[in-house]
Formats: structure tokens, C-alpha cells, sequence
């Protein structure tokens, strides 16, 4: 993980769709920061919010790719797991 990052954000947010949307970034790192990982039902309704917030899949992608660049954590991986898991928690263990 790099130390001191921002979180990635578009233009012309308002302050709850900024708080959803680090919320988002922020259940991407617990799942690989926490012992237990991530809820899944908290990951899966932050994930639909940063859906309703960025809906265009070019725009979400952009976003997930600047945070991975920054954080070195992958939102795609915590995604797939929480579709293929049907675990309570959702665990990165890295290599």
C-alpha cells in the first residue's frame, strides 16, 4: 500500500456523492487491510451507490484504475470475489 494518496474523484460532485464515493475506495481497503476483510453486504451497497454516483462504466473504470495506480489495491478483485463469494466477509489475501 503507498502511504498519503488521495482518493481519485470527477468533476462536479456534491459533498454525499464525494463521501459515497471515498466510502467505495475505503471498503476496497478493508477488504485487503482488515483480518476479517470487508462485509460483503456493506462492500455490495457501497459498490451500487458508487454505481449510481459514476454511471458510466469508462468513468468507473478510470476511477478504479487511478485508485489501484495510487493505493495498489484493486477494486476489480474485491468486485469479482464479492460475485463469486457468497461469504459474510471478503478477504484480499495477497501474495
Amino acid at each position: 500500500m503507498a502511504d498519503g494518496y488521495e482518493y481519485p474523484l470527477i468533476d462536479g460532485l456534491n459533498v454525499d456523492e464525494i463521501i459515497d464515493v471515498v466510502n467505495f475506495f475505503q471498503t476496497v481497503e478493508q477488504a485487503y487491510e482488515q483480518s476479517n476483510g470487508v462485509k460483503r453486504a456493506d462492500f455490495i451497497d457501497a459498490y451500487r451507490k458508487f454505481q449510481q454516483i459514476v454511471p458510466s462504466k469508462m468513468e468507473q473504470k478510470q476511477l478504479e484504475k487511478e485508485f489501484e495506480q495510487r493505493s495498489g489495491y484493486s477494486a476489480y478483485q474485491v468486485v469479482k470475489i464479492s460475485k463469486d463469494a457468497q461469504s459474510i466477509n471478503l478477504k484480499i489475501h495477497e501474495a
